[in-house]
């Protein structure tokens, strides 16, 4: 029998993800491959055709032997005798987020394998599948949706290959000044790879401030599945850190902190949001920075961003807490900890 063979390849532009497509005596699977060749590592997979005549039953005793199983006839609406596909006419092509893909066949959608893709039962959107099966799902209801969604990722990425960072970089200029007044130090934290960042500092009265700008080119993995349609108000973010000048000294190490961070979400696949905490004991003394959301805390002074991309962007504000109140927010919540303090300027480092 021969060996399945790897037909096409692509690397995720954001996250650590490779797609690939595999071609069988049986079938041809796409697949998203997380963390490859990392202990964390875990691969999503959907159906894309069957090359051989098609069963009348799923073979279990294939898929026991860890080999991709083709579809019974019932679950197809290709040729029942099978399709070859030429790889020259396969691509694919990235969501914004990076952690999902669709496979295409010249102008037509194969398969889709979104972010929410290998939740529960659903693996993802096959044209050829019929109904709901344990390998793909149908596309017809959700075809329209998803080819609009392809070409604005499509239109996304392209955007992001021209000469983009010398606006983008002027807005977060202007959002900023307009804010603090004229900026400091302009550091980049990009370390050369795409995509640009940086983090600019500023004074405002006897407050120090150091935020990113650029973070927010990028929307987060995972925000879909929890947001659904409220989604694009929480997936771009900047992060930001305050202090009052009697603490001004421990404002680098804090910005290298952000600066650390700031990748995060494409790295682990996962987002930064309103009420996250996260171990970091860059300041003697805490234990945790939580994380809080100006345009949730309308009492904190902050920059005003214009949307991006048709997004909301967030500006995370990163406040470092001690072990007993790290615990405590773990333990109650955000929202309950917020009405127990006085917030006025908690953002503030003081």
């Amino acid at each position: 029998m021969k060996e399945p063979e790897i037909i096409l390849e692509s690397w995720s532009p954001c996250c650590d993800v490779q797609a690939f497509v595999e071609k069988s005596e049986s079938c041809y699977y796409f697949y998203l491959w997380f963390h490859p060749g990392k202990e964390e590592a875990y691969i999503k997979s959907c159906w894309i055709a069957n090359a051989c005549p098609a069963p009348e039953e799923l073979n279990m005793e294939t898929m026991d032997k860890g080999t991709a199983p083709p579809m019974p006839r019932k679950w197809i609406s290709h040729n029942v005798n099978g399709i070859q596909l030429n790889p020259k006419n396969l691509t694919v092509e990235w969501f914004e987020e990076g952690d999902g893909a669709a496979l295409m066949y010249r102008d037509d959608i194969l398969c889709v394998i979104p972010g929410w893709g290998g939740l529960k039962d659903f693996s993802g959107y096959a044209k050829y599948i019929v109904g709901m099966t344990p390998f793909a799902w149908e596309i017809t209801d959700a075809k329209k949706t998803l080819r609009e969604r392809i070409h604005k990722s499509h239109e996304f990425w392209n955007y992001l290959g021209d000469d983009f960072w010398r606006d983008v970089q002027q807005m977060h200029l202007k959002v900023l000044e307009d804010f603090f007044g004229t900026h400091e130090k302009y550091y980049a934290i990009d370390g050369g790879n795409f995509p640009p960042k940086a983090l600019i500092t500023g004074r405002k009265g006897n407050v120090f401030y150091g935020i990113t700008a650029g973070v927010s080119l990028l929307p987060m993995p995972l925000v879909e599945q929890y947001f659904q349609e409220d989604a694009q108000n929480f997936r771009r973010i900047e992060l930001g850190f305050a202090a009052t000048e009697k603490w001004q000294d421990i404002c680098p190490k804090m910005y290298s902190f952000l600066s650390s961070i700031a990748c995060l979400p494409w790295n682990e696949i996962s987002f930064l949001g309103h009420g996250h905490t996260i171990p970091c004991n860059v300041i003697q003394g805490y234990s945790a920075i939580w994380l809080l959301n100006a345009r949730v805390m309308k009492e904190f002074s902050s920059p005003i961003y214009p949307e991006f991309n048709g997004d909301e962007v967030n500006l995370l504000w990163v406040v470092p807490v001690k072990q007993e109140v790290y615990e405590t927010i773990i333990e109650i919540g955000t929202d309950e900890m917020l009405k127990q303090i006085d917030t006025q300027n908690i953002h503030i480092f003081n």
